[in-house]
């Protein structure tokens, strides 16, 4: 027993250090070394804006779900094919919460960031406001390193908007401002419970799902610049195992899927990369484009021919139920998010219910946890189905008043 309290007790000491670590502000003393875009020093700043769309789209929207930022990302990519950026200076002593960066070919991001380099560091400033919140993106100009400088707080009302108010908005802000109230409509649709779109194509095409048949075959086995990264993007050409001996046509898409650990029973967890289409055929290979890029694509990755799919229109149900087991389907979530130990609205995850049990893309179902023996039961989220295969299901966590965690209990509506 003694054992075992020492043993919690330095366990305690060493998650306390590592926290502490964590927060710990880095100094950030040079630029330019681990360059999440590689930029020609040539390059004009249109140009810049046209191939961070164009080329690491996919790597930006990696590394903004990375630092649990996914949400921003859209609107964040209008910013720059709309160029609508702010050229400014970072002054020594300036924070920064996270920069995204490049190591090994591989996206990465650092969180708590000081500038401490010997003089004032030139950026492109990107201003995103969601909800009642600002955030200001900056980009060194000597790289791509792209970062949140901060967020603020959005004081309503012409007090608190006066500078914003003063100025005349342009015909492209008049059009973001438009974009933005819709936005805000649909968001304003869910909280209300009415109808709007349930499944987004993100959901769709950039989710998870697990691999219960048989592993893909087709894997894209090289690509033009494999040379110099190990993450390809927008545009990109790549070569495939399979050529037109196998059947494919130029012209045909495809899905790409990097294949995860394997969850026990079940098979390995298949994280949607994006699609690319065939463009040029050999007999027994092929070349494609990257069409489509929501996450790292690599060599090695598993192709399977790509199914449009159709969105679903729809109304959170909510979570506001009997507390009680009913006489429908009951299972458990399975898996989260990136690995993730709890996670709550927008979230993905799965649950070890699947079309043989009867569910159906599009269907809700509710989160409940018993907290205690001889207690109701807690129900606290509300889940809608976004791919379903035999045995688990894709599911996103449409609304929850508490963190999802894996073997939480989900269970059918009694109707």
């Amino acid at each position: 027993m003694k054992n075992k309290k020492w043993i919690l007790f330095f366990i305690g000491i060493f998650i306390l250090f590592s926290l502490s670590t964590y927060a710990q502000t880095k100094k950030l003393r040079q630029i330019g070394r681990y360059k999440l875009v590689d930029i020609n020093g040539d390059i004009t700043q249109e140009e810049l804006m046209k191939t961070l769309v164009d080329r690491y789209q996919g790597d930006i929207k990696y590394g903004f779900d990375l630092t649990g930022s996914g949400d921003l990302f859209s609107a964040f990519i209008d910013q720059i094919k709309q160029s609508a950026f702010e050229e400014k200076e970072l002054s020594i002593g300036d924070k920064i919460m996270w920069m995204l960066f490049r190591s090994q070919g591989k996206v990465k991001a650092v969180h708590n960031l000081e500038w401490a380099g010997e003089g004032p560091l030139p950026v492109f400033s990107f201003a995103v406001e969601r909800g009642n919140k600002h955030y200001e993106f900056i980009m060194p100009k000597t790289c791509g390193n792209i970062s949140l400088l901060n967020v603020k707080e959005v004081v309503p009302g012409p007090a608190g908007d006066l500078e914003r108010a003063s100025v005349k908005p342009t015909e492209a802000e008049q059009e973001r401002q438009l974009e933005e109230e819709q936005e805000y409509e649909i968001e304003k649709a869910k909280i209300f419970q009415e109808i709007y779109p349930l499944l987004s194509e993100t959901d769709l095409y950039c989710s998870f799902f697990v691999m219960d048949d048989k592993e893909p075959d087709t894997r894209i086995i090289g690509a033009e610049r494999d040379y110099e990264r190990v993450q390809f993007n927008n545009g990109d050409i790549v070569y495939i195992n399979k050529g037109r001996n196998d059947g494919i046509e130029e012209g045909q898409m495809f899905l790409v899927l990097e294949l995860g650990t394997a969850i026990t029973e079940f098979g390995p967890v298949a994280f949607k990369r994006g699609r690319l289409r065939i463009v040029a055929l050999e007999e027994n290979a092929s070349s494609a484009r990257v069409e489509k890029a929501c996450g790292p694509v690599m060599v090695g990755n598993h192709l399977i021919p790509f199914e449009e799919q159709e969105g679903r229109m729809g109304k959170d149900l909510g979570y506001d139920v009997p507390p009680y087991e009913g006489t429908g389907m009951r299972g458990e979530i399975i898996f989260l998010q990136r690995d993730f130990f709890q996670a709550g609205s927008g979230a993905w995850g799965l649950i070890n219910l699947g079309e043989g049990d009867g569910l159906q893309i599009g269907q809700q179902l509710v989160v409940y946890r018993k907290l205690y023996e001889g207690t109701p039961l807690l129900v606290f989220a509300n889940l809608v189905v976004i791919d379903a295969q035999k045995e688990t299901s894709t599911v996103k966590i449409l609304s929850c008043k508490d963190a999802l965690i894996v073997g939480d209990l989900v269970q059918t509506r009694n109707h």
